[in-house]
């Protein structure tokens, strides 16, 4: 007698294959979202300790965003006094360019006694799938963490993000937006400041492991004309406000990779009801101000003044 398999236990055999091979695929597919997410946390990390070393060796943390910085020079004599203008602060270039830099190639050297300082200078941190990415490029490479971050591009890239924007069609090139405190331009309103203008001193800072230094930006704005370096989080209405980006799952939930001014890396738990507009506006303000902030799973809530 010859034994085989009947049709309906070939069927269940295939049935079990089958299920087997969906909850692999679900598991492989969660480990590598897993290994996103480490990644993206390793990156801020980087980020961090990048500012840190430049802090060390100027005296200043980096600009948020960049700005274009006037100077008086008197080179002349009485008669021939006359303005400059630089992206670095003539007196102290230690606060001179933001942690990623504006598009501003060639517009001081050619144009030294004219300001030029336009909100198109800021470029979006995307660019077109196809494109080499010039622009966004210059952006990384004249900022002021490429050197301390050792000219290591995937620091400021999220895997996550830049999956997210290839689907949409274009090429992440930073992730991260850093916290307005430090200082520049956060506006987009290519304000000109003066030589006085000073950074964060380094070795003063205060409140170091609560104030925030980086956030993620949020994906899905890949059409924005420009995407901000800095986090705005003062002084504008609800609907100007920057807000954390719950980008990465954890858990059932969602949460927001963020790395305060100390190094230190965090995920904050996107709360059981989401974050309003005006709860998120006092989020971004307690962070980048320092407070400390508590968290009960429904909502965040100021701890100091």
């Amino acid at each position: 007698m010859k034994k085989a398999f009947t049709l309906v236990e070939l069927l269940i055999v295939i049935g079990i294959i089958g299920i087997l091979s969906g909850v692999l695929l679900v598991s492989v597919g969660g480990t590598t979202e897993s290994a996103r997410s480490a990644k993206c946390l390793a990156n801020m990390r980087n980020l961090a300790s990048a500012c840190q070393s430049y802090g060390m060796s100027c005296g200043y943390y980096p600009l948020a965003a960049s700005t274009e910085f006037s100077s008086i020079d008197e080179s002349g004599g009485i008669r021939n006094v006359q303005m400059r203008y630089t992206e670095s602060n003539p007196r102290n270039s230690a606060v001179g360019k933001a942690w990623v830099s504006w598009y501003s190639d060639g517009a001081y050297r050619s144009k030294p006694t004219s300001s030029v300082a336009s909100a198109s200078f800021h470029v979006s941190p995307y660019a077109d799938s196809g494109s080499t990415g010039d622009e966004q490029l210059y952006c990384i490479t004249n900022g002021a963490l490429w050197a301390a971050a050792k000219g290591n591009r995937e620091a400021f890239i999220c895997p996550s993000h830049a999956k997210a924007a290839l689907a949409a069609g274009k090429k992440a090139f930073w992730s991260y937006e850093m916290n307005g405190y430090f200082g520049g331009d956060v506006s987009h309103s290519a304000n000109t400041v003066s030589e006085s203008y000073g950074g964060v001193s380094f070795a003063n800072m205060k409140l170091a492991d609560r104030r925030l230094l980086f956030a993620e930006l949020p994906f899905g704005e890949f059409d924005a004309p420009y995407a901000d370096t800095a986090i705005q989080y003062k002084g504008l209405s609800a609907g100007q406000q920057q807000g954390l980006a719950f980008n990465h799952a954890s858990g059932k939930r969602k949460c927001a990779h963020v790395v305060y001014a100390d190094g230190h890396v965090d995920k904050l738990t996107l709360p059981r009801g989401g974050l309003g507009e005006d709860e998120m506006k006092d989020l971004m303000d307690w962070l980048c101000r320092g407070l400390d902030v508590s968290f009960d799973g429904s909502k965040y809530e100021k701890l100091d003044e």
